[in-house]
């Protein structure tokens, strides 16, 4: 069901890209050579010759998209990534049909040379189109299509939390034309439409359209009734074994000499993956800590003249495999500051953080020495954030799969942080989104993730 207008979604995306694909290229040649608001060109070349271009702008950007995820209509991404993942399409794009047309011209192959400017020019146009086209889709298809489709109703059968929890999660659909209805349960209570029995009845009354059956394995004869009733019904049915709520990480389905095993803890950042990632972090780092040397040796020297003490702050954090570590900052209260207190979270208005402290807080440029744990191997760039020893203690006890955020390397800035949730925010929605980051880890993610650091200018969570 979801699948199939998400299909339908993503044909029409594909046609809009096409189409804008299209519009860009004529109205780039259009200002390039045709028109005095960029310069006179050296010649106008022959339209037609030019044509070539199009077939490969346009496989090359639909291929980039596919491979980019563009076309998975990811729930948690918004309109600024979308801006994001369309703006690196046409830049890596128009450098990749650069260098193709460059050597067609070299071998002769071709008799012109496609302009530089033209492709300078063309980024921007179809960023424009490109977006706007998919705005514009998206509005249409919610506002006619579902319309003319129809809703699909969803009937869950079951009422404990991996329930709920579905039922949530299906809300986020409902730009696909998704409701749900309500459930059913084994006995008559509130907030039910009615018990097991009185399923057919249901589905006739509520025109019911799709089945979710979300209960415990150990009921196999309810299950099996409730899609015998649903089968005779003409209704689609979906079995959501609750086996899924053990998975540690991600499952996966595996064979050994031919038996199905499910993996619980399957996760996407290992072998190769993991060494890419690796050479990523050591290149940005190594770049970073080039570039940022004035700055490091400016604030060392503030903090010196504003308050006695070690420029850095050394703190013991949990990272990779449960291991500890220490972790470096620059040091932004005063010398001492837990002596009396021990390891507390720092509170709004702090009187121990120093007014240097203060101003690198603001900016985030307290972590920077972080980069030094990146480069050591202690860290990742973009990573769930790491806690000290004391709170990891704390909290394994009581926050369901929260060591499992220590499947991976600890990092400067996450998925979470991007999305807002720093400091004293719900330490379980952290979680949530540490695993999610962990589950779906692509070096398209991890660039996202960067991207919207930058722009936030907020690496971290604040505590002491």
């Amino acid at each position: 069901m979801i699948k199939k207008k998400r299909k339908q979604l993503v044909q029409i995306y594909i046609i809009g890209d096409i189409i804008a694909i299209i519009l860009s290229f004529n109205l780039t040649f259009w200002l390039r050579f045709y028109s005095n608001f960029i310069g006179t060109p050296r010649g106008v070349p022959d339209y037609l010759k030019y044509l070539i271009v199009i077939p490969f702008l346009i496989l090359v950007q639909i291929i980039y998209f596919s491979n980019q995820g563009y076309y998975k209509i990811k729930l948690r991404r918004n309109r600024l990534d979308d801006l994001f993942l369309v703006l690196l399409n046409s830049f890596v794009s128009s450098i990749i049909i650069l260098f193709f047309f460059s050597y067609l011209k070299s071998y002769r192959f071709i008799d012109f040379e496609i302009s530089h400017i033209y492709l300078i020019i063309y980024i921007p146009i179809s960023v424009f189109f490109i977006f706007s086209f998919r705005l514009l889709i998206f509005k249409v298809f919610k506002e006619f299509f579902l319309k003319k489709n129809g809703i699909s109703k969803i009937l869950i059968a079951g009422t404990n939390d991996f329930a709920l929890m579905l039922a949530e999660k299906l809300k986020n659909y409902s730009h696909f034309g998704i409701e749900v209805i309500g459930f059913l349960s084994e006995h008559k209570e509130q907030g039910v439409l009615g018990t097991y029995d009185e399923l057919e009845e249901i589905i006739k009354k509520h025109s019911i359209t799709d089945l979710f059956i979300a209960l415990s394995l150990k009921d196999y004869e309810t299950i099996m009734n409730l899609i015998k009733i649903g089968n005779n019904l003409l209704i689609d049915i979906k079995l959501v074994p609750d086996i899924l709520q053990i998975a540690s990480l991600k499952a996966g389905m595996e064979h050994i000499e031919g038996v199905p095993t499910i993996n619980l803890g399957d996760m996407p950042l290992h072998g190769g993956r993991l060494v890419f990632k690796r050479i990523f972090d050591l290149l940005f780092t190594i770049i970073g800590l080039v570039l940022f040397s004035p700055l490091f040796l400016i604030i060392s020297i503030l903090i010196k003249i504003n308050s006695k003490g070690p420029v850095f702050y050394i703190q013991n954090r949990v990272g990779l495999d449960g291991r500890n570590f220490r972790m470096i900052k620059f040091r932004t209260m005063i010398h001492n500051a837990e002596r009396d207190t021990g390891a507390i979270w720092s509170p709004h208005n702090d009187e121990r953080i120093t007014n240097v402290g203060k101003f690198l807080r603001k900016f985030s440029i307290d972590e920077l020495p972080q980069l030094l744990n990146v480069l050591m191997g202690h860290m990742s760039l973009v990573g769930p954030r790491p806690e000290r020893p004391e709170f990891v203690e704390k909290f394994k006890g009581y926050i369901p799969k929260y060591m499992l955020r220590h499947r991976v390397k600890t990092g400067i800035t996450g998925w979470a942080q991007v999305h807002g949730l720093r400091g004293n925010t719900p330490l379980d929605k952290r979680i949530e989104f540490d695993i999610y980051y962990i589950q779906n880890w692509t070096f398209k993610l991890d660039l996202e993730i960067l991207w919207r650091t930058l722009l936030k200018f907020q690496f971290i969570d604040k505590t002491s």
